[in-house]
């Protein structure tokens, strides 16, 4: 909060000459001043006054000479407080003019009692009333009714579109937006970040955006398109101009990149990296439930950014989940959402329902809001910036829950600028909100952790996740673990749901983060396949079920899941691949997995001592009796915490 005694406040009054001089009590006295506008002697609590000449001609608005001011407006009414009301109507009856009558400050009840108004024909009789009934014995106080500069605590948008924008602040259902108003109100707003909006350019003269816009972190060409302007505008639309909404980091800078052919593509995530923090990738394949490939001109452009980006913390690279949900497609077909290095967003609506076009998968690691149905006219959208100069209400689909996940990426970045890439998915993941608790999707890992095909691990919300990231201490470098490929050569059974299995062991025991399946299957129609693994701790992760994917074969594809987060890597783990369509069969080649994590160190194990034993429990009951046992990471200690540290302790995530 400001000291008030360091805020000079002007009122505006009119032109030629009726001052004040205060006393030294601080109380106005009528005084001859020259024509013009003079700074006056502080009133009380430093505010100071200027005047000029017709008191009439006040103005809530007016605008301030120095825009280290603020403006106060003085009304014609004067607030007396007195004890006894009787001596102060005597000398209002007593005085010239039309007659005066002192009203209790709140007639209906007991409060404010001994405080009373009188209104006046204009600001300068209320002046020379005010000096007047200063004199009178029995009243303490008298001065003249102001509305002073007051703002609000929110720290919420004052823009016009704001109100519309209910993903960033939900009117209607509260829980259910990103939950940016407390990151904001800590003074976290993307301050010093850029994002790239690497899409097929946009409009970078409108005039909602046009300030925000990075030359130097952008590609040259020049090109315009309606998509990538409202993408632009869910990320960085300004705030507090007076015009349309704000974006989710309202005071980021944007930049734009251009995607092409594969060498265009590649060139536009690989641009300058040590200048944009976050990248946003609204496209991908055709949501057509078909399998697709990425070039490694391409994968090793996005390597690169997430791991040297940002002088080797790694540029956030976030992507769009899909829009092809009610056509069976899924993330884990499209290989740039699926990306290890990537953070793939899908969708909720303003009710916390998964979008009926928002796609499932193992990939899938969070979702943020947008529309419920692209294919509605009548649904509730995004309100973001559309056009040379305008906006609209009806911005959907996941191409509208990734930039808003990349804007809460850049307010995290504002908190935190040191977290690496890897960090920020752990600090979201860690704060995510389960929406929907009561889905069929939900399910706890072997770390315990809450995991849905349809909502990854839940939606994000950037309040918990800045005090998530104040808090977190840093992931450790990234470990990796390959078998190599399993030679199998089996036929896949025909029209079989039981198909086959095979099993690897793995050893290391590396904290997980993802897995990757490299799988080798000559198959005429992989349509007819469902294919997953299942770790040493139970959990499943489906990769392709049966759907219209005329596609033949599987050769050195690779699937990746996220669903394994925190698991223990060690032991056995288990490919399972079926034909559940007659008429073709196929063979199982040789498969392996490729595991990405950290060193494992177990949570459980709470004194330290190299093993989990029930000496562990007492240790972390001590710890949570004294406030120091956050076990779950939200930044407090709870009976969440227990709850947490139990699953840990009753699961086999450690040795």
């Amino acid at each position: 909060m400001k000291n008030r005694a360091s805020i000079g406040v002007l009122v505006v009054l009119g032109a030629a000459a009726l001052g004040w001089s205060a006393s030294a009590a601080g109380a106005f006295q009528d005084a001859a001043q020259p024509s013009g506008r003079v700074l006056i002697a502080p009133m009380h609590d430093g505010v100071r006054v200027l005047r000029a000449a017709d008191p009439d001609a006040l103005t809530s608005d007016a605008t301030p000479e120095d825009s280290g001011q603020a403006v106060v407006a003085l009304h014609a009414r004067v607030i007396v407080r007195a004890a006894d009301v009787v001596p102060l109507a005597l000398a209002l009856s007593a005085r010239p003019g039309p007659p005066l009558k002192a009203e209790p400050a709140e007639p209906t009840g007991a409060a404010l009692r001994g405080f009373w108004i009188v209104e006046c024909a204009s600001v300068a009789d209320a002046c020379a009333l005010a000096a007047a009934m200063r004199e009178v014995p029995g009243v303490d106080e008298a001065y003249i009714d102001a509305t002073r500069p007051l703002h609000t605590r929110s720290n919420l948008p004052t823009d016009p579109g704001f109100a519309q924008q209910w993903h960033l602040h939900n009117l209607t259902n509260f829980l259910f937006d990103a939950n940016l108003a407390p990151a904001w109100k800590a003074g976290y707003t993307g301050a010093g970040i850029t994002v790239g909006v690497v899409e097929f350019g946009w409009n970078t003269a409108h005039p909602d955006l046009a300030d925000k816009y990075h030359a130097d972190a952008s590609q040259t060409p020049a090109g315009t398109q309606e998509h990538g302007t409202s993408v632009a505008g869910v990320i960085g639309m300004i705030a507090n101009n007076g015009i349309g909404g704000a974006g989710a980091a309202f005071d980021a800078m944007l930049s734009r990149m251009y995607i092409g052919s594969d060498a265009a593509t590649a060139a536009a995530l690989a641009f300058r990296n040590d200048l944009n923090d976050v990248k946003n990738n609204s496209w991908g394949p055709a949501d057509n439930a078909r399998i697709s490939t990425m070039p490694s001109i391409t994968a090793q452009a996005i390597a690169d950014g997430a791991t040297m980006g940002r002088d080797g913390r790694g540029t956030v690279f976030v992507w769009a989940g899909g829009n092809g949900g009610q056509a069976n497609d899924r993330v884990d077909y499209d290989p740039y959402a699926s990306n290890r290095h990537v953070i793939a967003v899908g969708a909720i609506d303003s009710l916390d329902r998964r979008s009926l076009y928002s796609e499932p998968g193992s990939a899938l690691m969070l979702v943020t809001q947008s529309d419920y149905d692209i294919n509605t006219s009548g649904d509730v959208g995004i309100y973001t910036t559309s056009g040379a100069s305008g906006y609209t209400a009806n911005f959907g689909g996941s191409s509208s829950a990734a930039p808003l996940a990349s804007g809460v990426v850049a307010v995290l970045l504002h908190a935190r600028p040191e977290l690496t890439a890897r960090d920020v998915q752990h600090v979201l993941i860690r704060s995510a909100r389960r929406c929907r608790p009561a889905d069929e999707s939900w399910m706890t890992n072997g770390s315990g952790r809450w995991i849905s095909e349809v909502f990854g691990f839940g939606a994000i919300d950037a309040g918990a996740a800045v005090s998530q990231a104040l808090a977190w201490q840093p992931i450790g470098p990234e470990v990796t673990h390959d078998t190599g490929l399993v030679a199998v050569n089996a036929t896949i059974p025909d029209n079989n749901p039981t198909g086959l299995t095979s099993t690897v062991e793995v050893g290391p025991n590396i904290r997980i983060e993802r897995v990757q399946l490299v799988l080798n299957a000559p198959h005429a129609s992989l349509g007819q396949l469902r294919v997953s693994i299942v770790s040493p701790l139970g959990t499943e992760s489906l990769f392709a079920n049966t759907r219209t994917d005329t596609t033949s074969g599987y050769t050195n594809y690779v699937f990746t899941s996220v669903r394994h987060w925190d698991e223990a890597a060690a032991g056995t783990w288990t490919l399972r691949i079926a034909d559940n369509v007659a008429g073709t069969t196929g063979t199982l080649q040789s498969w392996g997995l490729r595991i990405y994590g950290s060193e494992f160190d177990c949570p459980c194990d709470w004194d330290t001592n190299g093993s989990r034993t029930v000496a562990d429990i007492f240790a972390f009951l001590n710890s949570w009796f004294a406030g120091d046992a956050d076990f779950d990471g939200n930044g407090s200690t709870e009976v969440a915490d227990i709850f947490a540290f139990l699953s840990c302790w009753f699961s086999p995530v450690c040795p």
